[in-house]
């Protein structure tokens, strides 16, 4: 199903104010939370009563001036009071958490379309979102063909205008969204879902508190339990580190046996201890032998990771969630079990309960149950039938909540920028083309932008101009805008369509003192990369364009060997059936007859007024042509780097 826009692929909801959504849900929900701490102090205050009351009854009834008959139906009350109170309490304070954790979700927005990246941080912190996509060293994947260059991943990127995606699953599943390209159709599928989705602002809400109320997970933790779920029976037979197969048997027959003999010594004259003693010494001895690879297993199924065990809330609600008649939304839901089979949310319950008695490994209680019913033979079976049961689907349904999660996340940039489009996917020639296409990590406010049209294979935008004029900012928005459009979000442009394509960047190269790299082969390496990337597409094959996007062409040589090696490089891309675009100081780059014809020449200008306060300005505009502007030497002057009479040649 197509997303609901018009025919000009503007999101439906131009012309809403998203600020103005968060600001009235965070006076909601500081609201509520105000009325709820003091209804907790209250409580609290009440409870504090009713024990001090039943504890000074029950002490000091023959004490107290009330007839005896009275003191027992006090007590009883204010105990009774007590335990109801603490219920009460407890209730009390989950409501108020989930109020919190919604009015951070407001700031949080508001903070996002102010593009504050610290008080994005901040509020993630505050709810407890660790997102290790929004980590600093996140971005580091240098040999990624855009991450680094985009600023996909790390603060103040682009996966931190997105919304949060708080479980493993989510962030993993938004991670390969936003490194790999989705073929045309499934981002369709995506756009249909992520419009639905952005369209509900009370239900994302809360979708993402209740996922926040899910106890951040230990990676390593997910991985292994994940593993636990398809791994082998500490009962298997020929496994070589587990338990006998008679064991079950054993702990179904040895401990009533045991606890019978028990019975029979305490109640009989005569009879010695030993009869139940050494029974209960051989149980003892096996539950010992037995405890280490009982041990590895509960931990491999997650019973010392608490976050492991808190999702079955969150599947059901996933699963009441109105779909609005999306059908990857319903797909997606049917894949949790909410047409046919066991639903996710009722089997992850199951789990959970399993995993808590699991998780009392190690205590006093414990070691005597162990011992007395060989406590851990009976709980690993009862995972063993749980994993039988629905071990299999647990794949599944995460990767479903995962893909719901990533929806969402998405969704929240859709709802954030009304004005913004879904890209139109398009068959046929490649080519990108954006209407009043911006950097979406530029804020409303300072954001300019500029109409571009990427010219199909065989052709080159060629981007022209000073320092800070914008050159960089106009490829970086060409490349989020092909890498959001294929994730299935919304891209910040007024109007947009495209084919699929593969992105690859060139922009940010620095040198390795340690690696022995110099900036020149740094730029080399990388440009090799692109090229193989150019290279390994096969049009005949199906694989999508490459969108290449360069700037400034071998920065680290000289002017000469840069302009012959750069117009080499470009030759060969436009032979390769890619599309891009390059920026250059160099304005003789095009000279070479060929790359003349197959270059569009667009440039950003600049002003210089020495007697201003702000020396340069721009107005960031793309206009076409080449850049005619030289200000290098006037700059010179202005700081005050020029010395003595003017070169010949040059400008007074």
């Amino acid at each position: 199903m197509e997303p609901k826009r018009s025919d000009s692929l503007v999101h439906p909801e131009a012309g809403s104010h998203p600020a103005s959504a968060y600001r009235v849900a965070l006076g909601r929900h500081d609201a509520v939370a105000s009325a709820l701490e003091a209804r907790t102090r209250r409580v609290e205050v009440a409870r504090l009563v009713t024990f001090l009351v039943g504890a000074v009854v029950g002490l000091l009834h023959d004490d107290l001036p009330v007839p005896a008959t009275l003191t027992v139906p006090i007590a009883a009350l204010a105990g009774l009071a007590f335990v109801i109170l603490v219920s009460r309490h407890r209730s009390l304070r989950a409501r108020l958490r989930r109020a919190r954790l919604a009015a951070s979700l407001a700031r949080l927005g508001l903070a996002r379309l102010e593009r504050d990246w610290q008080a994005v941080r901040i509020e993630l912190e505050e709810i407890g979102a660790v997102d290790p996509l929004l980590a600093p060293g996140a971005s580091s994947e240098e040999e990624h063909p855009y991450v680094v260059d985009l600023d996909v991943f790390g603060p103040g990127s682009v996966r931190a205008l997105l919304g949060p995606a708080p479980t493993p699953s989510g962030t993993e599943t938004l991670r390969r969204w936003l490194r790999d390209p989705a073929p045309a159709d499934e981002v369709r599928s995506r756009q249909a879902a992520v419009a639905a989705l952005a369209a509900d602002f009370d239900g994302r809400e809360a979708l993402t508190v209740e996922a926040l109320l899910v106890d951040p997970v230990d990676r390593a933790a997910w991985k292994g339990f994940l593993r636990w779920t398809n791994g082998a029976s500490p009962f298997a037979r020929g496994h070589g580190a587990g338990l006998p197969g008679w064991s079950i048997g054993f702990a179904r027959a040895a401990p009533p046996v045991t606890l019978g003999l028990f019975l029979f010594w305490s109640f009989s004259v005569g009879v010695p201890a030993l009869v139940w003693v050494v029974p209960l010494g051989i149980q003892g001895a096996l539950a010992f032998r037995w405890g280490k690879v009982l041990s590895q297993y509960f931990e491999s199924a997650g019973a010392r990771s608490p976050g492991l065990r808190r999702h079955h809330a969150l599947f059901a609600a996933w699963e009441a969630h109105d779909d609005a008649d999306d059908g990857r939304l319903r797909a997606l839901r049917a894949r949790l079990g909410v047409e046919s089979g066991p639903r996710a949310s009722r089997e992850i319950r199951v789990l959970e309960r399993w995993l808590d008695l699991a998780g009392s490994h190690g205590s006093m209680v414990h070691q005597v149950l162990t011992v007395v019913f060989l406590w851990d033979v009976h709980v690993a079976v009862g995972l063993e039938g749980w994993r039988a049961r629905s071990g299999a689907r647990v794949a599944g349904w995460f990767d479903a909540l995962g893909e719901l999660e990533a929806l969402s996340a998405l969704a929240v940039l859709s709802h954030d920028h009304p004005d913004w489009c879904f890209p139109q996917m398009r068959e046929g020639t490649p080519g990108l083309e954006a209407e009043a296409l911006g950097h979406p990590l530029i804020s409303d406010a300072l954001r300019r932008t500029s109409d571009v049209r990427l010219e199909p294979p065989g052709r080159f935008l060629l981007v022209t101009g000073s320092n800070m004029s914008g050159k960089s900012t106009l490829l970086r928005s060409l490349g989020l805008c092909a890498v959001l459009g294929q994730a299935g979000s919304v891209v910040c442009a007024r109007a947009a369509s495209m084919t699929p394509l593969r992105t690859f960047t060139s922009m940010r190269i620095h040198d390795s003192l340690t690696g022995g790299v110099s900036l020149f082969m740094a730029e080399l390496l990388r440009l090799k990369a692109l090229v193989d990337a150019a290279d390994a597409g096969d049009a005949q094959r199906g694989d999508p364009a490459l969108l290449w996007l360069v700037d400034e062409v071998l920065q680290g040589t000289n002017s000469e060997e840069r302009r012959v090696a750069a117009r080499r490089i470009l030759r060969h891309l436009l032979a390769a059936h890619a599309i891009g675009a390059v920026t250059t100081h160099d304005l003789a780059l095009h000279e070479e007859p060929t790359l003349d014809a197959a270059s569009t020449k667009v440039h950003f200008r600049e002003d210089v007024d020495d007697t201003a306060e702000q020396v340069l300005s721009f107005d960031y505009r793309l206009r076409p042509g080449l850049a005619t502007s030289r200000n290098a030497l006037r700059l010179l002057r202005i700081v005050g780097l020029q010395d003595g009479e003017p070169e010949a040649g040059e400008l007074p």
